[in-house]
């Protein structure tokens, strides 16, 4: 009998060593000082819809009840982890930590890395929009693949507002933003120069192009501060800078960059991005970011930062560099 498309059955050795990936973040999450929590596998869709996103809500798992409600497989944990904060916990007082280690639902086209069924874990820190909660959300993740025997992994960060501030200085309308947006997130090139291409001095617009094709740190944020039109675009430059710095003092400046196409596509996302990947394996194993307008979706005025990663991509990553697994503090 043949299993649904993107699912998979666990035998015991494969289990232990998932159990053991999962029981290193919990001690991750724990040293950070996050509280672990846990949602229902499936919620109303109308509870899910605020903070998904076209893109993540087209992959979503959708089925009716009896009653003819309309009922989601949650595709992700922050979207539930914000109404759970919204509800039950909106009288604890901020910030909160939370944790997660669930299992999460998305439509995909199986393959290595990306399943229908998958294991999610991250964090949420929810109140604080500083650079400190930026920072922590950042280094725990970096602490995390270090715990799982990554310890060689890059993180890519990136600030939502610094691509619109750069294409503020083109003629450009709402709908043609959002267009240069996906063709900067895909890096595609050719179709982005061509979709550029009158829009501004010819100069400029190459000077763009070429941003969209390069990593880099102070030099590459010294390029789009030049290129900048907006006072938040020049402010998330400025906590990019801020982030690099912090990051060189805790000894991790040659294993971040900034790449200003890292634009998730999921649109809760305010501020600061990052991703993380590891040679040898060709996805992000993990991501994140700030997402300061989910929670007031909710009726809840607070802003959050967190990142999540699925445990099969580290299990990929795990097997395919080294097969085995970090010893598991008892």
């Amino acid at each position: 009998m043949r299993l649904a498309s993107g699912t998979r059955d666990w035998l015991p050795a494969e289990l232990r060593r998932k159990r053991a990936v999962e029981s290193v973040l919990r001690g991750v999450f724990e040293r950070w000082g996050y509280d672990e929590v846990q949602t229902p596998n499936f919620e109303r869709f109308d509870s899910l819809e605020a903070g998904l996103g076209e893109a993540v809500a087209q992959k979503t798992f959708l089925f009716a009840d009896k009653s003819g409600t309309q009922i989601a497989l949650r595709p992700e944990m922050t979207t539930p982890v914000a109404r759970l904060v919204s509800t039950r916990m909106r009288e604890a007082p901020l910030p909160l930590r939370l944790s997660y280690i669930v299992p999460a639902y998305q439509y995909e086209d199986p393959q290595e890395g990306r399943m229908r069924e998958f294991t999610t874990a991250g964090l949420e820190l929810i109140g604080p929009e500083s650079l400190e909660a930026d920072a922590e959300s950042l280094f725990s993740a970096i602490e995390a693949l270090d715990a799982l025997g990554l310890a060689d992994a890059r993180f890519d960060l990136n600030h939502v507002a610094v691509v619109d501030g750069v294409l503020a200085g083109l003629e450009l309308d709402a709908r043609g933003i959002s267009n240069a947006k996906h063709l900067v997130s895909g890096r595609n090139i050719v179709a982005l120069r061509a979709r550029l291409a009158g829009t501004g001095d010819p100069v400029a617009v190459e000077a763009i192009v070429r941003l969209a094709m390069t990593r880099g740190t102070e030099d590459l944020l010294a390029q789009a501060a030049r290129l900048c039109h907006t006072d938040a675009g020049y402010a998330g430059i400025e906590r990019l800078r801020s982030l690099l710095r912090r990051g060189a003092e805790r000894g991790f400046a040659a294993r971040l960059s900034v790449d200003l196409t890292l634009l998730r596509d999921i649109e809760y996302y305010t501020g600061f991005t990052f991703e993380g990947f590891a040679g040898q394996v060709g996805f992000a194993l993990c991501g994140g970011g700030r997402y300061d307008t989910l929670l007031p979706r909710f009726g809840f005025p607070a802003g959050a930062v967190g990142w999540s990663l699925a445990v099969e991509r580290i299990l990929i990553a795990l097997e395919r560099r080294r097969g085995t697994l970090p010893a598991v503090p008892g």
